[in-house]
């Protein structure tokens, strides 16, 4: 695949997130994957060999950035998720996951050989001792039990081509300090769940650059906040299934949060995060499942995308993971009013100008690759964002937070032609980021036919096993 032709995008109404408005009859021209010139129609030269595309009537975004995916894949064709991401506008992933299938799948995307997002992968997950995922064979998890386990585990995610490092919930105090002192001393960016055995006022001032989920915000947020920070330390997972253990014990902790939920506290444990320079990833596609597994809908049309025996695999991870083997009639009503709180509480967190990423964590239950994202962003909304700035959290503000806005993130001169072309206007609709005519990416152009094609080769590949 190659970006290297002139293109010239004519009459769309470009919104850049940039904050600006959304401005009408705009010419976009890129050269060598590279945005040149955004301007009035008017006013824009169109160079003699661009090949021109009139998108009068068409909205003009950035391409998106789902900043929380799992790109495993139960197929051996790497095309079956990229194609999902790019035909759904997603141009980057960062993966919260190291799988070494998924390095060469970068290769092979950055090479041309096939057309995908950018992205950007974690280490193995780090955990405590036993880990979350320790009784899931074969899952790429390092458990730490020492400081010195720690630093070796950081050296060895370096070693093996990690972008940063991926901290999860049962790090130990110890463990968690070394993890985050030795990625400092080389230089390489930390983030993921929060500990439970660490106050999370220390860990926002640990260096962790963003925390993934909502789980843990809330014990910091409380009037009983040292009651809370213990009953989160005292959990103690069974064997089995230790992760369905652990989130049954996490919502009885969270329950008890929001019931002595401060807002003076509140204020300023966001303070805190805005201070330190620290984003949330709040994932509410997946709270969205994990608190109302009823909202899954296996005859959504878009089960055509993923392989034969997902629903059946939904339904042993909802029932043993999500819903840690069952829940009361009580319990069921608790996570429906903790899914309002997780949007209120991510709408103060805007308010109060903490950094928001866009994530969806797929590919677990009810969620799908690419498709996701634009569910996400409702999420948001629903949770009090203006459509403008849901869009920034899926744009603007990932670029911010991989240090590269100079260069991505925008519709701006000078920025790599990541680019969505919609057919209504999202300010007006977030659910119409959904209505794609066409995405660039770096610089490629998918026209209606491409995207198409793309989408039946995702649905063919996973339909091969059928």
């Amino acid at each position: 695949m190659t970006g290297s032709e002139i293109h010239a995008y004519v009459g769309a109404t470009v919104i850049d997130a940039t904050g600006a408005p959304p401005r009408p009859d705009q010419t976009v021209v890129v050269i060598d994957r590279v945005i040149t010139t955004v301007g009035p129609a008017a006013q824009v030269p169109i160079p003699v060999e661009a090949l021109v595309h009139d998108l009068r009537g068409k909205y003009l975004i950035p391409g998106l950035t789902d900043m929380h995916v799992h790109s495993e894949s139960e197929t051996d064709d790497p095309r079956h998720f990229a194609s999902l991401y790019i035909a759904n506008g997603v141009t980057a992933v960062r993966e919260m996951w190291g799988r070494p299938g998924l390095h060469r799948i970068r290769r092979k995307i950055q090479s041309g050989e096939i057309l995908g997002p950018r992205m950007t992968i974690a280490s193995p997950l780090f955990d405590g001792v036993p880990g979350l995922w320790s009784d899931v064979p074969d899952a790429p998890i390092v458990t730490i039990s020492s400081p010195e386990q720690a630093r070796r585990a950081v050296a060895e995610a370096i070693d093996s081509g990690a972008d940063f490092i991926k901290v999860y919930s049962r790090l130990a105090p110890e463990a968690y300090r070394a993890v985050l002192a030795e990625a400092h001393r080389r230089d390489i960016t930390v983030a993921g769940h929060r500990s439970d055995n660490v106050a999370f006022l220390e860990q926002i001032d640990s260096g962790q650059r963003s925390f993934e989920h909502m789980f843990g915000v809330w014990t910091a947020t409380s009037s009983d906040v040292d009651r809370l920070e213990a009953a989160l330390a005292g959990i103690e997972t069974a064997p089995e299934f230790h992760l369905g253990s652990w989130l049954k014990q996490v919502s009885t902790v969270e329950w008890d949060a929001v019931a002595s939920y401060d807002g003076a506290t509140a204020t300023s444990v966001f303070e805190r995060l805005v201070a330190a320079d620290v984003a949330c990833t709040p994932t509410l596609a997946v709270h969205a499942v994990v608190d109302r597994p009823e909202s899954i809908r296996l005859e959504d049309e878009r089960m055509d995308y993923l392989v034969p025996g997902t629903p059946e695999s939904w339904q042993f991870l909802t029932t043993h993971i999500y819903c840690g083997g069952g829940r009361s009639t009580a319990e069921t009503a608790q996570h429906r009013d903790l899914l309002d709180w997780r949007r209120a509480t991510v709408g103060a967190m805007d308010q109060a100008g903490v950094r928001i990423l866009a994530g969806t964590d797929s590919v677990g239950p009810g969620l799908f690759p690419g498709f996701s994202l634009h569910f996400e962003l409702e999420q948001l909304v629903a949770a009090g964002l203006t459509p403008l700035r849901a869009l920034q959290c899926a744009t603007l503000e990932p670029a911010r937070f991989q240090g590269r806005e100079q260069w991505s993130g925008t519709v701006r001169a000078g920025r790599v032609a990541d680019l969505v072309i919609l057919d209504a206007d999202p300010s007006a609709d977030i659910r119409n980021t959904q209505r794609i005519h066409a995405v660039v990416v770096d610089g490629y152009f998918v026209g209606p036919e491409e995207r198409a094609g793309l989408l039946a080769t995702a649905k063919e590949i996973a339909g091969a096993g059928r």
